[in-house]
């Protein structure tokens, strides 16, 4: 049985140059980190949320099997899904058939990059980190370094992935903590690719995929060969062993 994480204290060591705030809605619980900030921005991202959520239920009455597919699925959406929230159907959608795993595979990852997409255009911040249940959206004009949580008493815990300037997303399966679905035994396997829903849904892939401490290599080959140009990197972690592939990132001490 999988550990529920009933403390986000890890939001505790985001760095003091940013700006941070936290939104609601239902059942998403979003942090934002910018480099500006205005009580604008707080109730545009919660109006954000409501309107995904009003999507959602409009999808839920027209096509259930999208929430409980483990595999690719073909829906049509019509007219009646409004231009900008479908995107995030779209996102989803194309994350699923790339790694083919279920639509919902890639839904933390999808808002948090819509969101972090709206807010851009909308305010014009130059640097933003979105983290919706431990999925990342990050924008940066300046190298960034996130933290790894592994599991509580993981020895990797102590370091962060540090990127280089650009857009990413860095989404993260366990089979051990939070409440994802996940038919591996992994701690983590962290997933960072140039597109968040992307990386949501492989991180999915490839958590499902670690059983023993021999497939971390394999994942982190198979991540290489499969995602081609929205690879970034991985990072695969069970018990004692880590696995690292990735040209453009590297570890230090958190």
């Amino acid at each position: 049985m999988k550990v529920p994480v009933l403390s986000k204290s890890y939001r505790l060591h985001l760095s003091d140059r940013y700006f941070r705030f936290f939104v609601r809605y239902k059942y998403t619980d979003l942090a934002v980190a910018t480099d500006s900030f205005s009580v604008e921005m707080v109730d545009f991202t919660y109006d954000l949320l409501k309107e995904v959520y009003e999507m959602f239920e409009k999808l839920k009455a027209k096509s259930l099997v999208f929430f409980e597919a483990l595999k690719p699925i073909h829906i049509e959406l019509g007219f009646n899904f409004a231009i900008p929230t479908r995107e995030i159907i779209d996102e989803m959608l194309q994350a699923s058939s790339l790694a083919n795993v279920g639509p919902m595979a890639a839904v933390a990852g999808a808002i948090a990059q819509w969101v972090g997409k709206r807010f851009i255009e909308r305010f014009r911040v130059r640097n933003i980190v979105v983290e919706n249940g431990g999925d990342i959206y990050v924008k940066t004009e300046e190298k960034i370094r996130i933290g790894i949580f592994a599991n509580f008493n993981s020895p990797f815990n102590k370091l962060a992935v540090v990127l280089p300037d650009g857009e990413y997303g860095v989404c993260t399966s366990s089979g051990k903590i939070g409440h994802s679905l996940s038919f591996g035994n992994a701690d983590a396997v962290t997933v960072i690719s140039t597109n968040a829903a992307i990386a949501d849904a492989f991180a999915t892939r490839y958590g499902n995929m670690v059983r023993v401490s021999e497939d971390l290599k394999k994942v982190t080959i198979l991540a290489q060969e499969e995602m081609g140009s929205n690879f970034v990197g991985i990072i695969a972690i069970l018990d004692d062993k880590i696995a690292v592939a990735g040209k453009t990132i590297r570890l230090e001490q958190a």
